[in-house]
């Protein structure tokens, strides 16, 4: 007890296992258990960190592209504006091909019934020279189809330049594009190294680990192996364990023990006891090998018996003819 007791305070951890009746039937590892744990934490956090990096980089590309679309969507409103404007302002329906058709007050822009005092179609019975006549119309049409054909240059400038913004808008809009395709690329490049990285990390802190677990089991292998050791030598060596009949020998007389020390028998007496034992069973065996013989002969001659008396009894009761019946006939006179 007192080995014993020494073996279990060097080593605490030792008796905790040894009372831990689960852990002892079972097999639990519990530290490789919480190393299992701890390397998933770290697995999943190291995910989610990925995933968080993953989530922000998204979140600026939408932000860029949600500004540039803001700023499409402006100067599409912008210009949408300017040509709601430019129509409204330069190009009213006075200023269509088919306006002279059209137009209401057409009778009131036709030629007058004269031209002048010297017009052909006016003869002496015309009556169309009149006070207040207006003797410029020419004059006012020539001005009016000059104040057209300025109004329709500048329409036409005006839709050239705004060709040319349009064209200007796409190349910018496919050098924003262009450059948001190569930083999404850049960003991509920077993701893929940083989880390769990150992987090469893992995969370094796992063997790492896994050496330091290695190296850990083997030291507890071999303690365990140490402990079990002296526990097995003390208990060899432990007289109380061993349960020693010596121990119960009585001072006062060989022949005597003592009841309170008693272990058993010595290893002579088992031996004689057992001895005795092989014995009885050989003398039982041999009484029970000559009763088997004894009643394999009683069933032998049984056997052979009961062949004779039923080769007997078929003799007997066969009702076979033999000649001594045939024979009798003819020998008396009834």
């Amino acid at each position: 007890m007192g080995r014993a007791s020494a073996v279990n305070a060097a080593d605490p951890s030792r008796l905790d296992r040894v009372m831990n009746v689960k852990q002892r039937l079972i097999g639990v590892d519990v530290e490789a258990l919480n190393a299992q744990v701890e390397e998933k934490k770290q697995r999943k956090a190291a995910e989610q960190a990925i995933e968080q990096h993953h989530a922000e980089a998204t979140s600026s590309h939408i932000g860029m592209m949600t500004m540039n679309q803001l700023d499409a969507a402006s100067l599409r409103k912008t210009w949408d504006r300017e040509v709601h404007d430019f129509r409204t302002t330069c190009q009213g329906k006075s200023t269509t091909r088919e306006w002279d058709l059209n137009r209401p007050d057409a009778k009131r822009q036709e030629l007058p019934a004269r031209l002048g005092d010297d017009d052909p179609r006016c003869g002496p019975a015309s009556l169309q020279k009149f006070a207040g006549e207006d003797l410029t119309v020419g004059e006012r049409t020539a001005a009016q189809m000059e104040q057209c054909k300025a109004w329709w240059d500048e329409q036409t400038a005006a839709k050239k330049q705004q060709k040319q913004q349009e064209q200007e808008e796409k190349f910018e809009l496919g050098a924003t594009i262009r450059g948001l395709d190569s930083l999404q690329c850049s960003l991509m490049s920077v993701e893929a190294a940083a989880r390769a990285e990150l992987a090469r990390q893992i995969t370094a802190a796992n063997a790492e680990l896994r050496q330091l677990q290695a190296a850990k089991r083997d030291a507890e292998r071999q303690q365990e192996l140490q402990a079990k050791l002296a526990e097995l030598e003390a208990a060899k060596a432990d007289p109380w364990l061993n349960e020693d009949p010596q121990q119960a020998a009585s001072a006062m007389s060989p022949a005597r023990v003592r009841k309170d020390h008693w272990k058993g028998m010595s290893a002579a007496q088992r031996e004689a006891i057992a001895q005795e034992q092989l014995g009885q069973a050989q003398a039982a065996e041999d009484f029970r090998r000559k009763q088997a013989a004894a009643a394999a002969e009683v069933l032998r001659r049984q056997v052979e018996e009961k062949a004779a008396r039923d080769a007997q009894i078929k003799e007997t009761y066969a009702n076979k003819v033999s000649d001594s019946y045939f024979q009798q006939f003819g020998t008396s006179h009834r």
